[in-house]
């Protein structure tokens, strides 16, 4: 359950809103981001005090969230036997019904994520049509991608030259040397 007010506005308030993010977000880096990168996270979130972790979840949950879920949502909303309650319903189960993804990315640094999130999942019962559903989520979803696209481009990805591949002779080659130890 969110902590904050319901919001009390219509679909197309919360889609002006989403889309008012996604501009702000667009081009420029969001300052949000700018102090995940340099590891300034004011919730404290990131185990031993470092925002590694953070950036580790961050990359995770926001391809999960954006580019599965709600692509499959939107999926299955052009499902002729779906009915739009139904779609809501499983909408918010999976976004902020036992787990809010919204309010842990929030936790996480993407200060708006709650706010914008609640908001849309808030003004999903103001739906009347699954056409309004697509238009709505479209936009969700284009928000949570693009800030994706942000965690994705600060993460260091030059860390896994340290976790490289291995060839199965390889490891039976170290085995035989600890064996012999």
């Amino acid at each position: 359950m969110s902590a904050l007010a319901k919001f009390t506005g219509d679909w197309r308030e919360a889609k002006a809103i989403i889309e008012k993010e996604i501009d702000r977000v667009w081009f420029e880096e969001p300052e949000e981001i700018q102090k995940i990168r340099w590891g300034v996270i004011d919730s404290g979130a990131g185990s031993g005090e470092q925002s590694f972790s953070v950036l580790v979840h961050l990359e995770a949950y926001m391809m999960l969230v954006g580019a599965d879920v709600m692509y499959r949502l939107l999926k299955i909303s052009q499902y002729e036997d779906m009915e739009l309650a139904t779609l809501n319903r499983m909408t918010r189960e999976f976004l902020t019904g036992t787990f809010n993804v919204f309010e842990f990315m929030t936790d996480l640094g993407l200060t708006n994520m709650h706010k914008v999130g609640q908001m849309y999942s808030d003004t999903l019962e103001t739906l009347t049509t699954k056409d309004e559903y697509v238009e709505l989520t479209g936009a969700m979803m284009t928000y949570v991608i693009r800030m994706h696209r942000w965690i994705h481009f600060i993460f260091p990805w030059n860390l896994g030259v340290a976790f490289p591949h291995r060839k199965p002779a390889e490891v039976q080659a170290f085995s035989r040397l600890v064996a012999a130890a």
